[in-house]
């Protein structure tokens, strides 16, 4: 007898496709995929002891051989380790460059340019191969096969396991050609490309206006690099104006949303403007131009240069071919956008003046190209952790801001064991949520209705969205809302609103509600949730940190996941194990049908309910008490002292 394992494709890791006709191309390739799984599997020796290792979508289970072990690529990914991975991928990513001192040019005022990449691209290795290569060993060292059957060959998580296959020296087949696989693994890497063209070609072409000061002293700017950010950045830029702090806005990309959010905070006093603002588009020119002599020394770097072979490696396993395209995608279009943020934080940071930064997040270019440059004029710069607890990738090395502001302690016991300095973390609490929980309920909910003309006099529930990944099928996501829509025609029509992920692209999420015969749902992506949750009689949910947010607001929660499936880990609130929450199995919408009818009314179960959720949530979030700007303040003002110390100290 022997070991086989059979290895296919992952799910999409970026979500749906958006355009209708690519989404019935890759309808068309899962259903001829699901048959070619099969039709393999069929083909092995009826003695053989088989594995199959898939993504969720491309397996039929009705039509497995028997004696076919499945094994489940998001399953094995929530039982892999966080930190191992993370620190994986800073290695890898470094291994892109070369040593600082052998390439000065890559030094700009004093900040080395990949030092705006290494999230950004950590979290984009996790999501295109280190989720599968970590399921791929576990499953591997538990099998141990003798022979490794890949479906098709093209995707990056069949090329992973040809590499520990070649690594441990284990016959590495193909058991289908198949085009469309093929096709889709270029489309992938086309569609990275393309968006990074797009990002360039608006930072130089964007229409530059003229973005003065804020007055009043201290001067915070905050950055906003997603719409979503402004949940955390409005409330607080406009509680400081008020208070006659000075503060302004920068935002990184363009568009209508960012735009109105952009007015909306204007129109409140705060000065608001973009990155580009400050670099002319004859500079941003003159700079991309200046940039492609480096940029070819260091793609030449990556074909020879033996250390780039020898560093870009997971143990033995050689990963230096599979990898490449990242690192010409870095190379080649990555560092011009890096370059080109760093240029207009450093010009920003010369006509605001600012006492302070607060970034929103450490991930992208824009925020640690601010964060870098007020770093090396010893501005105090802050990072604003918005998350109740750490996510599930953890190439956040916190290593651009002098103080992390957090939103609960829980957050900050884990930030400690991670082996950042407790004096680095400071607890100030929810910006997001803080005005909504010191709002009257009452006056509140009647002002949610109004706003989203819903009839007064019917219950009201939040439905919590969920992009499509590798941890979550869009096999899931239709059974989930589906689940939702027959439980809510059960229960009587209560008002449902959808609040969808900023990730998910709201006309295709609608296209996709009428098609799973939703025709009334009603759906909002930039609606405060905050204000939401306050005012609903619950909210629903597959895991979400939202979940610990909507308790907060003594809005119960059902999580309706899938049978058998464990959400929960280290990164995600243990709330279901912990029963703060109800759960019901993805498909029994009668249960969730029953579990909605004891919350949508007053009564026991949802005291009790509501209860659990309120004790629960208050590890992970800071009380409300209305002090959470004289804290802000208070911590700008310790950084400065710390800092001025520390010059004082090193000043000859």
């Amino acid at each position: 007898m022997s070991r086989v394992l059979v290895v296919t494709e992952t799910s999409r890791s970026h979500g749906e496709f958006r355009r209708r006709w690519v989404r019935a191309l890759y309808a068309a390739h899962v259903r001829r995929y699901r048959r070619a799984v099969a039709a393999a599997l069929s083909r092995l020796g009826s003695g053989d002891d088989v594995t199959l290792l898939a993504g969720r979508e491309l397996v039929d289970r009705e039509a497995l051989p028997a004696g076919v072990r499945l094994r489940l690529y998001d399953e094995e990914s929530f039982k892999a380790e966080a930190d191992p991975l993370a620190d994986l991928g800073s290695r890898l990513v470094a291994a892109w460059w070369p040593a600082r001192a052998s390439q000065p040019a890559l030094s700009v005022h004093g900040v080395w340019l990949p030092d705006l990449l290494p999230v950004a691209k950590g979290i984009l290795l996790r999501l295109e191969v280190f989720e599968s290569l970590a399921a791929i060993e576990r499953v591997m060292d538990e099998v141990k096969p003798q022979h490794i059957a890949l479906l098709t060959g093209a995707s990056t998580a069949e090329r992973v396991a040809r590499a520990f296959g070649e690594d441990r020296a284990i016959a590495v087949g193909r058991a289908t050609p198949m085009a469309s696989a093929f096709a889709l693994a270029a489309l992938g890497r086309a569609l990275r490309i393309r968006e990074e063209r797009r990002v360039i070609r608006q930072l130089l072409h964007q229409a530059r206006r003229a973005a003065p000061a804020p007055p009043g002293r201290p001067r915070i700017v905050f950055t906003s690099c997603q719409t979503r950010h402004f949940e955390m950045v409005e409330p607080l830029a406009v509680s400081l104006h008020q208070a006659g702090v000075g503060a302004a806005v920068l935002a990184a990309s363009v568009d209508t949303a960012m735009d109105a959010r952009l007015k909306r905070v204007g129109a409140a006093g705060v000065p608001c403007a973009y990155f580009m603002d400050y670099l002319p588009r004859a500079d941003a020119r003159r700079i991309v131009r200046e940039l492609r002599p480096l940029r070819r020394c260091l793609l030449q770097r990556l074909d020879a240069d033996p250390e780039y072979e020898t560093l870009s490696r997971y143990g033995s396993v050689r990963l230096a071919r599979l990898l490449r395209p990242f690192a010409v995608d870095a190379v080649s279009r990555s560092l011009v956008i890096a370059r080109l943020y760093l240029e207009g934080a450093r010009r920003a940071l010369d006509a605001l003046a600012p006492d302070a930064v607060v970034i929103a997040s450490d991930r992208r270019y824009a925020e640690r190209a601010l964060a870098l440059a007020a770093r090396g004029r010893s501005i105090p710069t802050l990072l604003f952790w918005g998350a109740s607890l750490l996510s599930r990738d953890r190439t956040n090395t916190f290593d651009v801001a002098d103080r992390l502001l957090l939103i609960g302690d829980d957050v900050r016991v884990a930030l400690v064991a991670q082996g950042i300095e407790p004096r680095r973390l400071t607890v100030v609490g929810d910006p997001r949520s803080n005005a909504a929980r010191l709002e009257d309920r009452a006056a509140l909910r009647e002002r949610v209705f109004a706003d989203l003309a819903l009839a007064s006099g019917r219950p009201l529930v939040v439905l919590v969205s969920k992009y499509v990944s590798v941890l979550f099928s869009s096999e899931e996501k239709a059974a989930f809302y589906r689940t939702v829509k027959d439980a809510v025609e059960r229960l009587g029509q209560p008002h449902v609103v959808i609040k969808v992920h900023p990730n998910e692209h709201l006309p295709l999420l609608r296209d996709q509600v009428r098609e799973w015969g939703w025709r009334d749902a009603i759906l909002i992506q930039s609606y405060d949730i905050h204000r939401l949750f306050r005012a609903a009689d619950a909210a629903v949910m597959v895991t979400s940190m939202a979940g610990v947010e909507a308790m907060a607001m003594e809005c119960p929660v059902v999580a309706v996941q899938t049978r058998g499936k464990d959400f929960e880990g280290d990164y995600m609130p243990a709330y279901v194990s912990e029963a703060a929450v109800a759960r019901v199995d993805m498909g029994d919408a009668d249960g969730l049908a029953a579990a909605l009818g004891g919350l949508v009314r007053e009564g026991p179960t949802r005291d009790a309910l509501v209860a659990r959720g309120r004790t629960f949530a208050a590890r992970y979030l800071h009380p409300v008490d209305g002090r959470l700007t004289e804290r802000l303040v208070g911590v700008v003002a310790e950084v400065e002292a710390e800092l001025g110390a520390r010059a004082s100290v090193e000043r000859p």
